[in-house]
C-alpha cells in the first residue's frame, strides 16, 4: 500500500553532485515507481507548520545540519527514520580523530535525534558499527551498500569490458578529508603514473575514472561505504585504499566487474523493500511521554534516600514527570527503599549498576534513558521545594530560553525540610545572580536547574572522560559558548547540602581542574576573566 512520504536533506542532486546526493535520487525514483508519493524539502526550509501538515506522513531524513532544533524535538512524536551518510552523531564528524573511532560523551551530539528515529540506516557494517559504538542504540540497522539507476549501472558494466591504461586514477577532490595530495604522494613514492579525475557530469567521470587499471583513494575520515570504490571495483579496477573504507566490510567486496554490478541490481530492491516494510507497520502506540524527567544517581544513599523519595513524589506536577534513579552498585536497603515507591508509582524508573561508577557517567546514562522534553538534576542530598518543576516549567516556556534555575538555600545538615531548616536565609553563591556570561564564573544555574534536552544534541553530554569535579560548570559553559541562553526565576527553588566531590577543601586537583576549565572558557567571563585569572593561575 502506498504512503506519503516526506524527504528531508540539506542539499538534493539538483545543489550538489554528490555520491549521497545520487543514492538519495535514486531512492526518491524508485519509491515514486512503486506508487509513493515523496515530498522533497531542503533541511532549512523546515518548519513547525510544515511538519504539522504533513505530520501523518513518513519521514525520511538524510543529511539535517540545517533543521532547526525545535523541529527535530517535534519529530520525536512523528515517524521518521535517518539514512545516515556520514557522521553526524560526532560534533567533528570524523571519528578517525580518537582512538578506535570512539568519541568521548562531551562530543556525542544530535543523540536523541538518532534515539528518537525508527531506524537510523548505515551503508555498511563497518558504517554500523562505528555508530553503534558511540551511541549503543539498538535501532541501528547496515543497508550493505548503495543504490545506482540502471543507466549508470549499465554504464559500468560497459566500462569494465574496455581496455584499460596502466595507470592509477586519483579523484580530484577540494574536500580535505578525501586527502587527494596523499593518492598522488602514494603514486610518486611508487613509482607509479597516475591521472587527476575530476567532471560534473556524472556518466563522464565514470568513464574517466574506469579508462585506467588502479584506482587509489586514501580517505582521512572514515568512509560510510564509498561509493566511488564500489563503481570502480564495479568497472573492473583494482584499488588502493585505507582501512577507512565501509565497503570493505561487506562480503561482495571480493567481486568485481559484472559480478558485482549483478549485486548491485539486486541491492536496488532489497534496499527499497526492506524501507517500505519499515514504513509499512503499524504505530507503535506508546503510552504518553513524560514531559520533565528528574535525574538521580548515588552510591550508598540509603540515609538520604527515604526523605528523598518522599520529597520529589510530593512535586505539584509529579505525575508529569518520570523519576530515573540510577543506583550506582549500593550494598545497603536502597533496592528496597525504591522498590517500595515503584509500587505506588509507575513513572519511577530503576536502574541497578552490577559495579561502582562515577557521578558524571551515571547522569550521562540517564540524560540517554530520558523520555521527557526536559531535564532536571535530583540529588537525593538535596531537597526540592514543592513546586520546584512546576515554577521552572513556566519560565523555560519563554522563546530562546534553553535553560532556567532559582535560587538555593544552603545548609550543612542533611534531610532538612524547605520549611523548617538551618540556612538562616543563606543562598548557595552559584544559584544568586542573573544570568549573564559574566557571571557563568562562578557556575550558574547552581545545583537544581531544568533544561532542554534538547542542549545535549547540540554540545554533546557532562563530561565524562575530563572532569573528575567540575563537569557541571563545563557542560553549562559549554551550551553558553554554543549561543544557549539561561533564564533565573525569581524563587526559591531548593534546600542545597554542603559537601560533596565538589565542595572538597584543599582538593588540588579539583582546583586544577578548575583552572583548566577556567582558561578554556576564558573568553566567555568578560571582564571577570581579568579579575580571577591570579587566582586560577596559581593551580596550573
Amino acid at each position: 500500500m502506498s504512503k506519503d512520504i516526506v524527504f528531508i536533506a540539506d542539499f538534493y542532486v539538483e545543489q550538489v553532485l554528490g555520491g549521497g546526493e545520487l543514492n538519495n535520487k535514486e531512492l526518491y525514483d524508485i519509491l515514486s515507481d512503486r506508487g509513493h508519493k515523496i515530498k522533497k524539502i531542503r533541511s532549512h526550509e523546515v518548519d513547525m507548520p510544515f511538519l504539522r501538515d504533513n505530520k501523518n506522513s513518513f519521514f525520511i531524513v538524510f543529511n539535517f545540519v540545517n533543521l532547526k532544533y525545535d523541529c527535530r524535538d517535534f519529530m520525536s512524536d512523528l515517524r521518521y527514520a535517518i539514512y545516515e551518510h556520514d557522521h553526524k552523531y560526532i560534533k567533528s564528524r570524523n571519528p578517525a580523530t580518537y582512538k578506535d573511532f570512539r568519541a568521548p560523551s562531551r562530543d556525542i551530539v544530535n543523540y536523541h535525534f538518532y534515539k528518537n528515529a525508527e531506524k537510523v540506516y548505515c551503508q555498511s557494517e563497518f558504517h554500523k558499527n562505528i555508530v553503534h559504538l558511540n551511541l549503543g542504540l539498538n535501532n541501528i540497522e547496515s543497508l550493505g551498500g548503495n543504490l545506482w539507476s540502471l543507466k549508470s549501472l549499465e554504464a559500468m558494466r560497459q566500462i569494465s569490458h574496455k581496455k584499460k591504461e596502466p595507470i592509477c586514477s586519483i579523484m580530484d577532490s577540494n574536500i580535505s578529508h578525501k586527502n587527494t595530495s596523499a593518492s598522488i604522494k602514494y603514486c610518486v613514492s611508487n613509482g607509479l603514473e597516475y591521472s587527476l579525475v575530476k567532471n560534473d557530469n556524472y556518466l563522464s567521470f565514470l568513464e574517466d575514472l574506469g579508462a585506467n587499471k588502479k584506482f587509489v583513494f586514501l580517505p582521512k575520515t572514515p568512509e560510510t561505504l564509498s561509493r566511488v570504490i564500489v563503481e570502480a571495483r564495479m568497472m573492473g579496477m583494482q584499488v588502493a585504499t585505507n582501512s577507512l573504507i565501509g565497503a570493505t566490510s561487506e562480503d561482495w567486496f571480493a567481486l568485481k566487474g559484472e559480478e558485482l554490478i549483478d549485486v548491485m541490481l539486486h541491492k536496488r530492491s532489497e534496499i527499497v523493500e526492506n524501507i517500505e516494510a519499515l514504513i509499512a507497520q503499524p504505530i507503535n502506540e506508546e503510552k504518553k511521554k513524560p514531559i520533565v524527567s528528574l535525574l538521580s544517581t548515588f552510591c550508598e544513599g540509603e540515609k538520604y534516600l527515604p526523605h528523598f523519595l518522599e520529597n520529589i513524589t510530593k512535586q505539584t506536577v509529579f505525575e508529569k514527570c518520570e523519576l530515573i534513579i540510577i543506583d550506582a552498585n549500593s550494598q545497603g536497603s536502597e533496592k528496597e527503599l525504591i522498590e517500595k515507591y515503584m509500587e505506588k508509582y509507575d513513572n519511577i524508573v530503576y536502574r541497578r549498576l552490577e559495579d561502582k561508577a562515577l557521578p558524571t557517567p551515571c547522569i550521562n546514562m540517564s540524560i540517554k534513558m530520558a523520555k521527557g522534553k526536559y531535564l532536571s538534576l535530583s540529588l537525593i542530598d538535596d531537597v526540592k521545594s514543592a513546586d520546584n518543576i512546576e515554577v521552572l516549567l513556566k519560565e523555560i516556556e519563554d522563546e530562546g530560553v534553553c535553560l532556567v534555575y532559582g535560587a538555593t538555600l544552603e545548609t550543612a545538615i542533611a534531610n532538612e525540610t524547605i520549611e523548617i531548616n538551618s540556612s538562616n536565609g543563606a543562598t548557595l553563591e552559584s544559584s544568586k545572580y542573573n544570568f549573564s556570561k559574566e557571571n557563568m564564573i562562578k557556575c550558574l544555574p547552581g545545583p537544581m536547574p531544568l533544561w532542554k534536552k534538547g542542549i545535549h544534541d547540540i554540545c554533546g553530554f557532562f563530561d565524562d572522560d575530563g572532569c573528575d569535579f567540575a563537569d557541571d560548570w563545563d557542560m553549562w559553559l559549554r551550551a553558553v559558548q554554543s549561543g544557549c541562553s539561561f533564564k533565573k526565576a525569581d524563587r526559591i527553588v531548593g534546600l542545597y547540602l554542603k559537601g560533596g566531590r565538589s565542595q572538597q577543601e584543599n582538593n588540588l586537583e579539583q582546583k586544577k581542574e578548575e583552572a583548566r576549565i577556567f582558561y578554556k572558557y576564558s573568553h566567555i567571563f568578560g571582564r571577570n576573566f581579568k579579575k580571577y585569572s591570579p587566582y586560577f593561575q596559581q593551580y596550573l
